[in-house]
This record gives structure tokens, sequence and C-alpha cells, in this order.
């Protein structure tokens, strides 16, 4: 029995590309666009799982998808930093952005830590029981960066390691309970 999962990162809103924390924030015309483009090139997929945020309901419907909002995939929470830039986050609260940025255990003020976000999607991920066949999972980021932190087995400390670009895709499959990561794309073949 294999699966195929294809996560799929959101686009970047205005906001998170004015240097914004995340707060659900819309998107806009030209970046709807761009997902759109993408639609043919993703295939068929058995499931369509989004995460609750408006910006993943634009992107599935932007790809003609009907998609299952799934709770588990949400954003991270950043309590009162949420829709604030980072740069006045870090004028007005130096010290609590700084044990932030170093540790994954910190919460954001009113918040979660990363830690805490990572640990709610990978134990998702790994309990969720992927049926044989082709997955679409469109969600922030973060949330793919906790995917594949718990499909490859490493360390939560590797979460600042990893960048996921917007619209990036990234192909998991798996056999025999054994996740692997494909790079690449189909144009090759």
């Amino acid at each position: 029995m294999t699966s195929r999962i294809t996560l799929l990162c959101v686009p970047a809103s205005r906001a998170l590309r004015a240097g914004h924390f995340p707060a659900d924030d819309p998107l806009e015309p030209e970046a709807l666009e761009r997902a759109a483009g993408l639609a043919d090139s993703l295939g068929l997929a058995d499931l369509v799982l989004r995460s609750p945020e408006r910006c993943a309901r634009q992107t599935a419907d932007a790809l003609g998808r009907a998609a299952e909002a799934e709770t588990a995939l949400r954003e991270a929470e950043y309590g009162r930093w949420r829709g604030r830039s980072l740069k006045a986050v870090a004028a007005a609260e130096p010290e609590a952005l700084n044990a932030w940025l170093s540790d994954l255990e910190c919460p954001a003020p009113e918040g979660e830590s990363l830690l805490a976000m990572i640990e709610h999607v990978g134990h998702w991920f790994e309990h969720f029981g992927w049926p044989a066949g082709h997955a679409l999972v469109i969600a922030h980021g973060s949330v793919i960066k906790a995917i594949l932190l718990r499909a490859l087995n490493l360390p939560s400390q590797a979460y600042r390691q990893i960048d996921v670009a917007p619209l990036a895709r990234i192909e998991l499959s798996r056999h025999q309970d054994l996740w692997r990561l494909r790079l690449g794309s189909d144009d090759s073949a």
C-alpha cells in the first residue's frame, strides 16, 4: 500500500511579504492566479486537506479543489504578535522576541510555542491513517516544516533549518511505514 502526499505551501500574503506575523490575511489576486497556474501540474488527488485559515481555502478554491479543512493543520498561534510587524515587535518587546527566536519552547506572548505547534501537527500526521493513493495538503510553510520533521524523523531543532517558499510543492511517499521525500519535478521523466 503506497500513500503519496503533495504538500503545497500557501502563497505569500501582502502582510507576510511586509514582514508581519500571520493573521488569517486574504490573498491578493496575483497570488491566486499563481496558485491557479499550478492546478494541472498537481494531478488528481484522492483526498484534499487544507489548513482552516482563509489563505488555504482561497488557494484550494483557486486550484479548483474541494478541500476539507483540517484543524490540526492550523498555523501557529502568535498571540498578541498576530498581525504585527516583526520590526514593531522587535522595538516593543526585544527580549521576548529574542527568546522566541532562539528557543522553540518559548511561546509567543498569549500564544503558543513553535514546539507546541510542531508537536500537534506531528501527532496528527503520524496518526492520520493515510490511505493508499494521492493526497494534497495545503498549508502554511510552518506546518509543512512540522510535517517534514515527523515524516523524516528529524529532531525538532531542525525546524529552523528548513525553509519552505510560498507555493512550494513537496512530495512524500510511504511504503511499509517508511516516508520518503522526493525532490525534483516530473518534467525530467
